[in-house]
């Protein structure tokens, strides 16, 4: 702002600096003054460092340029989180030129990582800028164990720990000082990474092992000998039961222990969402939780592991008394201004749960959340429902609440879908495909073969079957093209010791049907 000849200027920032002139005029002639505007305040990073690449033994160089007043400029570089003056080994190679330049002389593998520049003139907080070092060097075996342990009875590993950047593109194994013949030892096969499967040892493995990984850049070498031996594998003297049902709040107890030489270690996990609850494996190997919560529920896994090998058995604990889980796999079918919306129902936390389905148009999503939706009871019972009175060629969203006495879950999934366009002709209406019946599971010699009957009253031919299995909580895909002239399907390579369950659903005119009933077998 100009007044009576005054320049102000409002809430200086860093673009206000620099020359300002005045000019003043009368019937005598002219005055000029100029002044120079300087703006104190922290740092500007006016050339940040970029991401580099460099082979290893070769200099890298970050460059970091700063502007300020004043202008009593420093510059600070660190590795990660760590100055880099105070890492080990770095600190000797490193130095930080006047201008805010970092030189790392003389690379290693172990200096790639995240490099930070930031200046200072101890004023206001200072800003910073990173970028990636990336050092290329050829591949090399790290860690080689003297000895390797392979289990007897069960497949195992031999593997080549290689560190490589590029990543390795080659691994060739030597036995016993000559080039080893992996398709000479039946059950045998070179992974992608290296690492020799052997499907079950025998004495022919027995021997002395030596690798040397490859490179787009070439080798550092062969790796130390490793002497391989045969062990038996540890085994389970107590396993866990099948199932466990406890109330949320109180403490549960699941035994499980093994043993083995050497003696094995026994740590437990909760397959898929991890559990927030405390739970601690006590010395014998026994999970104990001391209050159970609505996280617990679900599979979990005990895992004795020692050198030679890790073997895990597996239980399902059911919590009762929770609020339920939310449904999972919803599914919306749409047509010109309805959808139809299924779903999976989640555990009910042991009290009879109701659903309920929330919507909105798309457009209002960045306004309000789900709780601001339309929402619709559904039937008791029902796991699907038919929304209608939408507009169509319009974005909708969709989600599933589950609620039961004792509360709420948190809902489902969000699906996005776009209702259809008015038709040139009269669209048929919309049919609802009832579910395959009579599902059964026998096990043979050969797998689990499933057998059902063709869904009731159906008007259109099936187009397919889907069938889906699960070993936990989580229904998964086993074969979603079986054709819809079948009514048998064969399982195979199926885990051994697991309990599955199966169910088949139907298709028809791309219409899903709901579930059939749930049929259970053991692979044993």
């Amino acid at each position: 702002q100009v007044s009576d000849g005054s320049l102000t200027v409002l809430s200086v920032s860093r673009e206000d600096r620099g020359a300002y002139t005045c000019r003043a005029y009368s019937i005598q002639g002219e005055a000029v003054h100029t002044t120079r505007l300087l703006v104190q305040g922290p740092p500007f990073i006016v050339s940040p460092p970029e991401n580099i690449t460099v082979n290893i033994s070769q200099d890298a160089l970050f460059t970091c340029q700063a502007e300020a007043y004043p202008g009593n400029l420093t510059y600070l570089w660190y590795w990660e989180e760590e100055n880099v003056y105070f890492k080990n080994d770095l600190k000797l190679r490193v130095r930080i030129l006047i201008d805010g330049t970092l030189i790392i002389f003389r690379v290693k593998p172990e200096d790639a990582g995240k490099y930070t520049c930031i200046p200072s003139n101890s004023l206001g907080r200072s800003p910073s800028a990173s970028a990636y070092l990336t050092v290329q060097y050829p591949a090399r075996v790290v860690n080689m164990p003297p000895v390797i342990y392979v289990p007897i009875g069960i497949h195992g590993y031999i593997r080549c720990p290689v560190e490589a950047e590029p990543p390795v593109t080659l691994v060739k194994w030597n036995k016993d000082g000559r080039p080893l013949r992996i398709e000479k030892y039946s059950g045998w096969n070179l992974l992608e990474d290296g690492s020799i499967r052997i499907e079950e040892a025998t004495e022919d493995a027995l021997g002395t092992y030596t690798c040397v990984p490859y490179n787009a850049l070439g080798t550092m070498g062969q790796s130390p000998p490793a002497r391989l031996v045969l062990k038996d594998p540890p085994y389970f003297t107590v396993l866990p039961g099948w199932e466990y049902r406890q109330e949320a709040g109180r403490e549960l107890l699941i035994p499980c222990a093994a043993a083995g030489d050497p003696f094995p270690i026994i740590a437990w996990r909760k397959v898929g969402k991890p559990s927030r609850s405390k739970h601690n494996t006590l010395p014998g190997g026994t999970l104990q939780i001391r209050s159970l919560g609505k996280d617990d529920h679900g599979e979990w896994e005990c895992v004795a592991t020692n050198v030679v090998a890790s073997i895990t058995a597996s239980t399902h604990l059911t919590v009762v008394g929770t609020s339920p889980h939310a449904p999972t796999s919803v599914h919306v079918v749409v047509a010109m201004t309805s959808a139809n919306v299924s779903w999976e129902p989640g555990y009910d936390g042991g009290y009879e749960q109701t659903f309920s389905v929330w919507y909105g148009p798309l457009m209002k999503r960045a306004q309000f959340g789900p709780h601001d939706w339309l929402s619709l009871p559904v039937p008791a019972g029902s796991s699907w429902l038919l929304v209608d009175t939408l507009e169509p060629e319009t974005a909708y969203q969709f989600s599933v609440l589950a609620q039961n006495k004792l509360g709420t879950s948190s809902f489902s999934e969000v699906v996005t879908v776009n209702t259809l366009a008015f038709p040139v002709t009269t669209p048929e209406p919309l049919v609802l495909v009832t579910p395959p019946r009579c599902l059964t599971a026998n096990r043979t010699q050969q797998g689990v073969l499933l057998s059902w009957l063709p869904p009731a009253n159906h008007s259109f031919p099936i187009d397919r079957y889907i069938m889906e299995f699960r070993v936990a909580e989580r229904w998964e895909i086993l074969d979603d093209g079986i054709l819809g002239t079948e009514n048998e399907f064969f399982a195979k390579d199926l885990s051994q010791d697991t309990w599955y369950e199966f169910r088949v659903l139907a298709v028809m005119q791309d219409l899903i049907s709901e579930p059939s009933n749930v049929a259970g077998v053991s692979s044993t």
